[in-house]
């Protein structure tokens, strides 16, 4: 039997056509047909010894041809980088699936791809080689026996890839751990807490007796089932760079870092009550403390994260009691309500700072293993997590602005509009607040050729980043589900067979 999968797409519903449009570097009809043709022969069908390694060679000429094509087109071309995004599923395994899915990556002019290694507490390594706490995305395969126990999903696809002349990046999820990591015995104390004492998913939608055993992989996880950590963990720092140092030993050609962030609020609406910062885990409720060196502000802040604000009886009673320890007299306070006034709002730039500097540390301490290697890193954000008016903050705390300037950064612009302009202020506003030598690689979603979930076709979105920020030459298409519907489908529900015919020009 055929192992499936029941969760929805990532990205919600699928369109309902499945539209070429005009993409540049496509491959053109004739070309498709005969590698598809090619393929089937070469991996999939039954034929005979000799008909089969004709087809091999055959097939591996017309690979290397649309490679060196692609290399060739896109080098003239004003956006070099044509970029998309991949889940991929225990069905690819099967041989001719996972070839199918990259020749269809090429044959719409794509030479990059941003594969999803880890995310919703799963990783896609191998079941018998996973030094992390989570659970591999092929263990259910495994287990019912559809693939070995050392089945590499993960090298295959960074093979195929670098065969078809695509760059391979790892997509991998940061500060969000997955549900299942919950489950995990031990880990309770690496977890973000709120000022209530809640982590993020006390408000969860999922059943919990439902997703036990890692079985919320399955489910259309909302931001309440997202299990966000506390930064300052070494305990989550160690487990996420066991994770980094596995997915880089097969080579990909970069890796990419989304959820660099804490869970946002149910509006998205910025905040000022300290008792909404996820601050208040065992690790960075101690750092923060711990770095205050004035007895007297630390006491105030100790105050202040537990009832959320410091009052002039505060200022006062603190004062006493600092003196009293010291056996001084303590100093005079002429106007305690302003004073209260000037120190909430100093302790609230404080822990914001902590908050934003958890985020920093983190992606830094987790990204040291592929500095060290020399291999690519980017930040996966959305352009508005940083926004910051007067005292209030977005929930999301993610300043990427101060992420480094020597990753890449990959800013979410998802804005609505049915010209794109509005898509391309937000590339503009990016652009203004990164340094000249970092790339930016603005991710659009939509499809090709019409307008889908509200998004313009990708053309009309280019075209308007194009006339706005000219410089721009790398751009990548969330997602490929969208642009290849029934491919996403047939894979997920463990019926692909690599058979399917091929998407043609319109």
């Amino acid at each position: 039997m055929p192992f499936s999968i029941t969760f929805e797409a990532i990205a919600g519903a699928l369109p309902d056509k499945n539209l070429w449009g005009k993409p540049s570097c496509d491959v053109n009809q004739a070309e498709i047909l005969r590698k598809h043709e090619l393929r089937k022969l070469a991996l999939v069908k039954e034929t005979t010894d000799n008909a089969k390694i004709k087809a091999q060679a055959d097939y591996a000429a017309i690979l290397q041809k649309h490679k060196a094509d692609l290399q060739s087109c896109r080098d003239r071309q004003p956006i070099q980088t044509q970029a998309t995004w991949l889940r991929l599923y225990a069905n690819d395994a099967k041989a001719g699936v996972l070839e199918d899915v990259f020749d269809r990556i090429v044959n719409r002019g794509y030479n990059q791809v941003f594969i999803e290694v880890f995310y919703d507490g799963r990783v896609l390594l191998p079941v018998s080689d996973n030094p992390t706490p989570w659970r591999s995305v092929m263990a259910e395969a495994v287990k019912e026996g559809s693939v070995s126990a050392d089945y590499d999903l993960w090298q295959k696809a960074v093979k195929l890839g670098k065969e078809r002349g695509i760059k391979v990046y790892g997509w991998a999820f940061t500060m969000n751990f997955g549900y299942g990591y919950s489950e995990v015995r031990g880990k309770a104390s690496a977890l973000a807490l709120n000022g209530k004492g809640e982590n993020s998913i006390a408000n969860t939608n999922f059943n919990r007796q439902q997703v036990a055993n890692g079985r919320a992989f399955y489910e259309d996880a909302y931001e309440v089932d997202h299990l966000f950590i506390d930064p300052y963990s070494p305990i989550a720092r160690n487990d996420l760079i066991s994770a980094v140092k596995a997915l880089m030993q097969r080579n990909p050609d970069g890796m990419v870092f989304d959820y660099v962030r804490y869970p946002t609020n149910a509006t998205g609406a910025l905040i000022d009550d300290v008792k909404q910062l996820w601050i208040y885990g065992q690790s960075s409720r101690s750092t923060l403390l711990n770095s205050i060196g004035d007895r007297h502000v630390r006491a105030l802040m100790e105050l202040y994260l537990a009832n959320g604000a410091v009052t002039g009886s505060d200022v006062i009673a603190t004062e006493q009691k600092l003196a009293d320890a010291m056996r001084v007299k303590p100093n005079p306070i002429p106007n305690p309500s302003q004073v209260a006034i000037t120190t909430n709002n100093f302790l609230w730039n404080m822990a914001t700072n902590h908050a934003y500097q958890g985020v920093l540390n983190f992606v830094s301490a987790v990204t040291t293993p592929l500095q060290q290697n020399n291999i690519p890193i980017g930040t996966v954000f959305f352009p508005q997590g940083n926004d910051r008016q007067g005292n209030k903050v977005a929930p999301k705390m993610q300043p990427w602005e101060r992420f480094p300037s020597f990753m890449e950064r990959h800013p979410m612009t998802y804005a609505l509009c049915a010209d794109g302009k509005c898509v391309a202020e937000q590339v503009a506003e990016v652009l203004q607040q990164s340094a000249p030598n970092t790339l930016v690689c603005p991710v659009l979603a939509g499809t090709w050729g019409q307008s889908f979930d509200g998004h313009p076709s990708y053309e009309i979105q280019t075209q308007a980043i194009k006339a706005r920020s000219p410089q721009i030459n790398c751009i990548s298409h969330f997602v490929y589900s969208w642009m290849e519907p029934d491919s996403d489908r047939l894979r997920k529900a463990g019926t692909a067979t690599g058979l399917e015919s091929p998407t043609l020009p319109n």
